[in-house]
């Protein structure tokens, strides 16, 4: 018996996964364990592996559509095998036969999942449409399980006004709805003289959207999220931000001197020290690991601090766990690793959850102050910015010292602002005194 290929679940809030593409097509040879094809998910890029090892026998979903988690994909098994007749695309794999059984006399519309690559309609239902210009998610499905027919796309054909090739080409870059129209050609066909002034003028104000608009660009699986949770941390949180300046001369100096006669990948960056610093400092202060669930705060133990890495279509952050066991050495090593599989899309799920408090350092940029969006469901975030020059007055003489501006952003439901004094007092002191960061 075939067996269905799901979208898997890579965590708890994973609701929805993109196909990024197949790496299989049909009659290919599949391997048990072997990736058939490649996803994005909301934080990641992953390649989905086979549970059972026989021949892709059908696709339900093309490149680019989004699939709920747990829903078949496809269909793996013996060659020549048939593929299950309730096999459809749209419904999670283990529910196919109770919905096919519970289904309506009359389907309600196909949701559109990706760009109309989601709509369940039979092969020939899609050639039809696609030879006469029909949108599919315009077509309303009869089928038993809601899957588009031929029979449905002909009558959404003989539904729309009759017009030539020509008048319904220019309506369709006019975005002019044809039903509106009234045609002066055999038998009230609408003919381009029919398109009156005003719409031409539509027309032309498209062109020169298309002129002044260099791109338009979909938001990636990430880049939604990324919109969706940031709105959400800086709507639900009563978030608030303080800055402290940190002389951080001396660190400085200790960095060189730990890096004197190492090689490039074996160097700690002032990151892992900061790192380390605020795991110390999260250790410390109770109130720092402390969640809000519900009417309940939840202490944490762990010290799992995380650290914001940019990409190129997003914001990732891997997570360091036990920061506080960890020496500066194996901290600088565990960043570098969780920094390159970020850039690389090769970050698993559970090296993402779990932190207690985020770092985002744009130091190299040279900012020099910003309010870091707290990363939910965390009470805090780091924000570490560039390092000036500044005179200053040491024994009598003026002399130049190096200073940071620090930036907390916490919430106020569970931290209160005197308690974030102390805890940005408390760091200051570790990146003044950097020798106390190691013991």
């Amino acid at each position: 018996m075939a067996t269905a290929i799901c979208m898997p679940k890579n965590g708890m809030d994973m609701e929805e996964g993109t196909i990024v593409k197949w790496l299989k097509n049909v009659g290919d040879t599949i391997e048990k364990d072997e990736p058939f094809m490649e996803i994005e998910t909301d934080k990641i890029t992953m390649e989905t592996e086979s549970p059972v090892a026989g021949v892709l026998l059908a696709k339900l979903y093309e490149d680019g559509a989004v699939v709920p988690v747990l829903t078949a994909v496809g269909y793996v098994g013996e060659p020549g095998e048939k593929v299950p007749e309730t096999a459809e695309a749209g419904a999670p794999a283990e529910e196919k036969k109770e919905t096919a059984a519970a289904a309506p006399e009359k389907a309600a519309p196909v949701k559109v999942l990706s760009g109309g690559n989601g709509i369940p309609a039979t092969p020939y239902a899609k050639k039809i449409a696609s030879d006469n210009g029909v949108d599919l998610a315009e077509v309303t499905p009869s089928g038993r399980h809601g899957e588009i027919r031929a029979i449905d796309v002909e009558n959404a054909i003989h539904a729309q006004p009759k017009a030539t090739p020509l008048a319904r080409a220019m309506a369709a870059d006019m975005g002019i709805d044809l039903k509106t129209v009234t045609g002066s050609g055999y038998r009230g066909k609408i003919t381009s003289a029919d398109l009156t002034p005003e719409e031409k003028a539509e027309i032309e104000a498209a062109v020169k959207e298309i002129e002044e608009v260099l791109e338009r660009r979909k938001l990636s699986g990430m880049r939604k999220v990324i919109a969706q949770r940031m709105s959400a941390s800086h709507t639900e949180i009563p978030n608030v931000t303080q800055n402290i300046k940190v002389d951080v001369t001396e660190l400085l100096a200790l960095r060189a001197k730990i890096n004197q006669g190492k090689e490039k990948p074996d160097k700690v960056s002032v990151n892992d020290l900061i790192i380390k610093a605020v795991g110390k400092a999260t250790a410390e202060f109770e109130r720092f690991r402390m969640t809000l669930e519900g009417n309940e705060y939840v202490v944490h133990n762990q010290i799992n601090v995380g650290m914001a890495v940019g990409i190129d279509d997003g914001l990732v952050v891997p997570v360091i766990k036990d920061v506080d066991k960890k020496s500066l050495v194996e901290v600088s090593k565990k960043a570098k690793e969780l920094a390159k599989k970020a850039r690389e899309g090769k970050l698993m799920p559970d090296e993402m959850g779990d932190g207690r408090i985020t770092i985002s350092n744009i130091g190299m940029y040279g900012t020099h102050s910003f309010t870091p969006i707290i990363n939910q469901p965390e009470a805090s975030i780091v924000g570490v910015c560039g390092t000036e020059d500044e005179l200053a007055l040491v024994d009598g003489e003026v002399v130049v010292r190096k200073k940071m501006m620090i930036c907390v952003t916490f919430d106020h439901r569970i931290l209160n602002g005197t308690e974030v004094c102390e805890f940005e007092s408390y760091l200051k002191n570790l990146l003044e005194n950097p020798v106390s960061i190691l013991i």
